[in-house]
Formats: C-alpha cells, sequence, structure tokens
C-alpha cells in the first residue's frame, strides 16, 4: 500500500469517525472481519480470555456468533430485542452493521459499522471500527494489514505483532468518500432483531 493509497483510506476513516462522533476510525476489508479483529486485538490486550463466554442475540446475523466461535469463545443467546446496533457483552464490541447515523458512536466502544451495499453507505464491501482510543487504532491498524506499520517499507519494518490480510482497498475507501459527500445527517436503522432468525435453534452454534 503505498503513500497516496493510504491518505484515500485515511481520509476516509476521518470523514467517517468525525460523522459518527468518534475520534478514530480504522477501515477493515468487512464488517466481520472488524469484529474478528477487535477479539484478537482484546485477546492481545489480555481484556479477553480464549474460552470466555459471550452474550449476543439469538437474532442476528449468523456471522458474529461464527466470529465468537472462530477467535475460541463461546456463545451464550440471550432475548435482546434490538435495532440497528448491540453490545457484544461483557466486551466493548458494538456490532452496528445496520446503523449508520449522525452522532451514532458507543463512548469508550469498538463500534463495528458495516458497508455491504444493503446497508447505510452502499460501498459493497468493507466495515470500519470506531474508537476513541489512539492504542485500539494503532493496534487495529497493525491488526489488519499482517503486521505491517503503515507508511514504513517491509524493509524498514519491525514486527510485533500477528496481523492479517484485512485491510480496505483504497477503490472503496473513494467511493466512500464521494458516498458520504450525499449522507444525510438522521438515518433510519436498516434492520434489526425481527429480521433475523433465532440462531440459537442452529446445531452448530449449541
Amino acid at each position: 500500500m503505498n503513500v497516496n493509497d493510504s491518505r484515500i483510506i485515511e481520509m476516509f476513516e476521518e470523514k467517517m469517525a468525525e460523522y459518527a462522533g468518534a475520534k478514530y476510525g480504522v477501515a477493515i476489508s468487512s464488517q466481520t472481519n472488524a469484529i474478528f479483529l477487535c477479539f484478537e486485538m482484546l485477546k492481545h490486550l489480555k481484556q479477553l480470555k480464549k474460552g470466555e463466554t459471550i452474550h449476543i442475540p439469538k437474532r442476528t446475523y449468523m456471522s458474529v456468533p461464527m466470529t465468537i466461535l472462530n477467535i475460541g469463545c463461546k456463545i451464550k443467546f440471550d432475548e435482546r430485542k434490538w435495532s440497528g446496533a448491540y453490545q457484544l457483552l461483557p466486551t466493548k464490541i458494538w456490532d452496528s452493521a445496520v446503523r449508520i447515523t449522525k452522532d451514532m458512536y458507543v463512548k469508550d466502544s469498538l463500534y463495528c459499522i458495516s458497508f455491504q451495499y444493503k446497508k447505510g453507505i452502499p460501498i459493497g464491501r468493507g466495515g470500519m471500527v470506531l474508537t476513541d482510543s489512539k492504542l485500539c487504532r494503532d493496534l487495529l491498524r497493525k491488526l489488519r494489514f499482517n503486521g505491517r506499520t503503515t507508511g514504513i517499507t517491509q524493509v524498514e519494518d519491525i514486527y510485533t505483532i500477528r496481523g492479517w490480510n484485512m485491510y480496505m482497498m483504497p477503490e472503496q475507501a473513494a467511493r466512500g468518500l464521494t458516498l458520504m459527500s450525499i449522507m444525510a445527517e438522521k438515518n433510519k436503522d436498516v434492520a434489526g432483531f425481527q429480521d433475523y432468525p433465532d440462531l440459537s435453534k442452529q446445531e452448530i452454534f449449541r
């Protein structure tokens, strides 16, 4: 990723964070991957242990419980009735895949949003983590980019954390900036609990 590509992505991150009411944004290849990297970061910070139980609504998109299993944690479904966004308890991760509106950010959270084609900013694919923590922003940037430091060449970089290939492409960020230029301040939630099946009935999640 060259300097110009990085700057386009940073511009989108800054614009989205300002709109949402957060200090920072970290663009990711998808919202599911954004949630995954937040879990991995919490494990790195020793704020989450393998095998812990994560509480989520039983009516949600299947990638959320899939991700919980994939990071080595357990699922506890609950009866929450939600619209637009909900918290993955007891963590500070929020799934806001179907809400994009002005000042939506929840203070001190890891607020994960989606840019899938049916969502509020329909880039087609991609996601972002909103945060007020510079430490979290910097760690997530490394995690999404194979452990690399943005702006430093492979020859010069020193790898301190294991990462994944989950960064947003600059073309997607550019489209996001264009869509944000015509974005309304207040938008209705795209979906809520009533739009999803009861995943607690699925054998794979028991």
